[in-house]
Protein backbone atom coordinates (compact mmCIF):
# COMPACT_ATOMS: atom_id res chain seq x y z
CA UNK A 1 0.00 0.00 0.00
CA UNK A 2 2.56 2.54 1.18
CA UNK A 3 4.55 1.78 -2.01
CA UNK A 4 1.67 2.34 -4.51
CA UNK A 5 0.87 5.73 -2.62
CA UNK A 6 4.40 6.45 -3.68
CA UNK A 7 4.16 5.48 -6.95
CA UNK A 8 1.20 7.28 -7.65
CA UNK A 9 2.49 10.85 -6.36
CA UNK A 10 5.34 10.07 -8.50
CA UNK A 11 2.97 8.63 -11.67
CA UNK A 12 2.51 11.52 -14.56
CA UNK A 13 0.47 9.69 -16.92
CA UNK A 14 -3.75 9.58 -15.84
CA UNK A 15 -3.43 5.88 -17.17
CA UNK A 16 -1.50 5.09 -13.98
CA UNK A 17 -4.24 6.12 -11.34
CA UNK A 18 -6.56 3.13 -11.64
CA UNK A 19 -3.91 0.76 -12.02
CA UNK A 20 -1.71 1.75 -9.30
CA UNK A 21 -4.70 2.03 -6.97
CA UNK A 22 -5.64 -1.58 -7.85
CA UNK A 23 -2.13 -3.17 -7.02
CA UNK A 24 -3.01 -3.76 -3.63
CA UNK A 25 -5.81 -6.10 -4.24
CA UNK A 26 -3.71 -7.92 -7.07
CA UNK A 27 -0.91 -8.34 -4.96
CA UNK A 28 -2.99 -9.47 -2.68
CA UNK A 29 -3.83 -13.08 -4.81
CA UNK A 30 -0.63 -13.08 -6.34
CA UNK A 31 1.31 -13.88 -2.72
CA UNK A 32 -1.11 -16.73 -2.86
CA UNK A 33 -0.48 -17.79 -6.62
CA UNK A 34 2.83 -16.53 -8.30
CA UNK A 35 1.31 -16.84 -11.80
CA UNK A 36 -0.31 -14.01 -11.06
CA UNK A 37 2.25 -11.32 -11.48
CA UNK A 38 3.33 -9.80 -14.97
CA UNK A 39 6.78 -11.02 -16.12
CA UNK A 40 9.30 -8.19 -15.93
CA UNK A 41 9.41 -6.90 -19.48
CA UNK A 42 5.73 -6.37 -19.14
CA UNK A 43 5.99 -4.61 -16.11
CA UNK A 44 8.96 -2.87 -17.57
CA UNK A 45 6.01 -1.11 -20.33
CA UNK A 46 4.02 -0.82 -17.44
CA UNK A 47 6.64 2.15 -15.77
CA UNK A 48 6.33 4.34 -18.60
CA UNK A 49 3.13 5.17 -17.37
CA UNK A 50 5.50 6.10 -13.91
CA UNK A 51 8.31 7.92 -15.53
CA UNK A 52 7.47 8.93 -18.77
CA UNK A 53 9.22 7.61 -22.04
CA UNK A 54 11.48 9.14 -24.52
CA UNK A 55 9.85 9.87 -27.83
CA UNK A 56 12.55 11.07 -30.61
CA UNK A 57 10.84 11.83 -34.30
CA UNK A 58 13.82 11.65 -36.76
CA UNK A 59 13.56 11.94 -40.59
CA UNK A 60 14.73 14.79 -43.37
CA UNK A 61 14.45 18.01 -42.76
CA UNK A 62 11.52 19.99 -44.15
CA UNK A 63 8.90 17.39 -44.09
CA UNK A 64 6.93 18.59 -41.31
CA UNK A 65 8.32 16.84 -38.28
CA UNK A 66 7.89 20.59 -36.60
CA UNK A 67 4.10 21.00 -37.39
CA UNK A 68 3.27 17.51 -36.23
CA UNK A 69 4.85 18.01 -32.58
CA UNK A 70 2.66 21.30 -32.54
CA UNK A 71 -0.53 19.08 -33.28
CA UNK A 72 0.15 16.63 -31.22
CA UNK A 73 0.56 19.51 -28.25
CA UNK A 74 -1.75 21.69 -29.66
CA UNK A 75 -0.26 25.09 -29.51
CA UNK A 76 3.13 26.39 -31.07
CA UNK A 77 6.22 24.87 -29.65
CA UNK A 78 8.15 24.21 -32.21
CA UNK A 79 9.42 26.52 -35.14
CA UNK A 80 7.84 25.96 -38.60
CA UNK A 81 8.92 27.11 -41.63
CA UNK A 82 9.80 26.39 -45.59
CA UNK A 83 13.03 25.93 -45.40
CA UNK A 84 15.04 23.16 -44.74
CA UNK A 85 17.13 23.33 -40.95
CA UNK A 86 15.02 25.38 -39.37
CA UNK A 87 15.15 23.31 -36.25
CA UNK A 88 18.89 23.62 -35.54
CA UNK A 89 18.88 21.66 -31.98
CA UNK A 90 16.36 19.56 -30.50
CA UNK A 91 12.86 20.66 -29.11
CA UNK A 92 11.35 19.11 -26.23
CA UNK A 93 8.15 18.90 -24.31
CA UNK A 94 6.07 16.86 -22.26
CA UNK A 95 2.61 15.83 -24.30
CA UNK A 96 -0.42 13.52 -22.53
CA UNK A 97 -0.90 10.84 -25.56
CA UNK A 98 -4.32 9.60 -24.51
CA UNK A 99 -3.79 9.04 -21.03
CA UNK A 100 0.02 8.57 -21.59
CA UNK A 101 2.44 11.04 -20.63
CA UNK A 102 5.87 11.38 -23.18
CA UNK A 103 8.64 13.46 -23.09
CA UNK A 104 8.50 14.62 -27.10
CA UNK A 105 11.73 15.08 -29.27
CA UNK A 106 11.69 16.89 -32.36
CA UNK A 107 15.19 16.63 -33.85
CA UNK A 108 16.86 18.36 -36.77
CA UNK A 109 16.40 17.10 -40.17
CA UNK A 110 19.20 14.54 -41.28
CA UNK A 111 20.19 13.03 -44.72
CA UNK A 112 20.35 15.65 -46.65
CA UNK A 113 23.73 17.72 -46.20
CA UNK A 114 24.46 20.09 -48.53
CA UNK A 115 27.54 22.62 -48.56
CA UNK A 116 26.34 26.35 -48.64
CA UNK A 117 28.37 29.20 -49.83
CA UNK A 118 29.17 29.61 -45.54
CA UNK A 119 31.40 27.35 -43.97
CA UNK A 120 29.65 28.15 -40.74
CA UNK A 121 26.46 27.48 -41.52
CA UNK A 122 28.03 24.23 -42.76
CA UNK A 123 29.14 23.56 -39.56
CA UNK A 124 25.96 24.45 -37.98
CA UNK A 125 24.29 22.12 -40.30
CA UNK A 126 27.25 18.62 -39.60
CA UNK A 127 26.39 19.78 -35.39
CA UNK A 128 22.75 19.64 -35.82
CA UNK A 129 22.56 16.55 -37.07
CA UNK A 130 24.94 14.85 -34.81
CA UNK A 131 22.85 16.15 -32.29
CA UNK A 132 19.70 14.19 -33.78
CA UNK A 133 22.14 10.67 -34.02
CA UNK A 134 22.69 11.38 -30.43
CA UNK A 135 19.03 11.87 -29.16
CA UNK A 136 17.26 8.91 -31.15
CA UNK A 137 20.02 6.28 -29.71
CA UNK A 138 18.34 7.47 -26.53
CA UNK A 139 14.90 6.73 -27.80
CA UNK A 140 12.18 4.60 -25.74
CA UNK A 141 10.76 5.17 -29.29
CA UNK A 142 11.86 6.02 -32.61
CA UNK A 143 9.29 8.13 -35.37
CA UNK A 144 10.96 7.41 -38.44
CA UNK A 145 9.27 10.18 -40.58
CA UNK A 146 9.12 10.77 -44.08
CA UNK A 147 6.75 12.58 -46.79
CA UNK A 148 5.61 11.72 -50.14
CA UNK A 149 8.57 13.26 -51.82
CA UNK A 150 10.97 11.20 -49.32
CA UNK A 151 12.48 7.55 -48.80
CA UNK A 152 11.68 6.43 -45.28
CA UNK A 153 14.46 5.28 -42.96
CA UNK A 154 15.15 1.51 -43.07
CA UNK A 155 15.18 -0.89 -40.08
CA UNK A 156 18.90 -1.96 -41.03
CA UNK A 157 19.72 1.54 -41.09
CA UNK A 158 17.78 1.82 -37.26
CA UNK A 159 20.14 -1.02 -35.95
CA UNK A 160 22.94 1.11 -37.17
CA UNK A 161 21.81 3.82 -34.57
CA UNK A 162 23.05 1.57 -31.80
CA UNK A 163 26.08 0.44 -32.62
CA UNK A 164 28.16 3.59 -31.26
CA UNK A 165 26.45 2.95 -27.96
CA UNK A 166 26.28 -0.56 -27.67
CA UNK A 167 22.57 -0.63 -26.48
CA UNK A 168 19.59 -2.09 -27.81
CA UNK A 169 18.53 -0.26 -31.29
CA UNK A 170 15.14 1.62 -29.96
CA UNK A 171 10.99 0.51 -30.97
CA UNK A 172 10.71 2.17 -34.32
CA UNK A 173 6.72 3.48 -35.76
CA UNK A 174 7.20 4.58 -39.26
CA UNK A 175 5.00 7.59 -40.24
CA UNK A 176 3.92 9.97 -43.53
CA UNK A 177 4.02 13.45 -43.06
CA UNK A 178 2.08 15.90 -45.56
CA UNK A 179 0.13 12.80 -46.52
CA UNK A 180 -2.05 15.25 -48.96
CA UNK A 181 1.16 15.81 -51.20
CA UNK A 182 0.82 12.24 -52.52
CA UNK A 183 0.02 8.62 -52.22
CA UNK A 184 0.75 7.11 -49.00
CA UNK A 185 3.97 4.64 -48.76
CA UNK A 186 3.49 1.13 -47.90
CA UNK A 187 5.84 0.99 -45.35
CA UNK A 188 4.08 3.50 -43.60
CA UNK A 189 1.98 2.36 -40.32
CA UNK A 190 0.37 6.10 -39.85
CA UNK A 191 -0.27 8.71 -42.46
CA UNK A 192 -0.85 12.52 -41.01
CA UNK A 193 -1.30 15.59 -42.86
CA UNK A 194 -1.44 18.53 -40.28
CA UNK A 195 -3.15 20.90 -43.27
CA UNK A 196 -5.92 18.30 -43.72
CA UNK A 197 -5.99 17.62 -39.95
CA UNK A 198 -6.38 13.99 -40.79
CA UNK A 199 -4.18 11.31 -38.58
CA UNK A 200 -3.42 13.35 -35.81
CA UNK A 201 -5.81 10.91 -33.50
CA UNK A 202 -4.37 7.62 -35.61
CA UNK A 203 -0.66 8.83 -34.67
CA UNK A 204 -1.95 9.52 -30.51
CA UNK A 205 -3.12 5.94 -30.80
CA UNK A 206 -0.08 4.35 -32.60
CA UNK A 207 2.18 5.97 -30.06
CA UNK A 208 0.72 5.07 -26.97
CA UNK A 209 -0.03 1.46 -28.39
CA UNK A 210 3.72 0.98 -29.30
CA UNK A 211 5.15 2.21 -25.98
CA UNK A 212 2.25 0.30 -23.86
CA UNK A 213 0.19 -2.45 -25.62
CA UNK A 214 -3.46 -2.54 -24.75
CA UNK A 215 -3.03 -6.22 -23.35
CA UNK A 216 -0.91 -4.80 -20.94
CA UNK A 217 -3.15 -2.15 -19.36
CA UNK A 218 -6.04 -4.81 -19.66
CA UNK A 219 -3.61 -7.83 -17.89
CA UNK A 220 -5.29 -8.45 -14.39
CA UNK A 221 -2.07 -9.87 -13.11
CA UNK A 222 -0.11 -7.64 -10.49
CA UNK A 223 2.64 -5.46 -11.49
CA UNK A 224 6.06 -5.22 -9.72
CA UNK A 225 6.04 -1.30 -10.68
CA UNK A 226 8.74 1.40 -9.81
Amino acid sequence: QARMLDALRRAQSPLAIDLLLDQPRRWALAERDPSLVLPPEDAARLNFLIAPPRVVALGPPNIGKSSMLNALAGRSVSIVADVPGTTRDHVGVALNLAGLVVHYIDTPGIGSLRATDSPEQDALDRAAQQIAMQVATSADLLLLCADPTTTLLTPHWVARLSEPCSVDAPTTLRVLLRSDLGPAVPEAAVAVSVRNNTGVDLLVAAIRDALIPPRLLADPRAWAFR
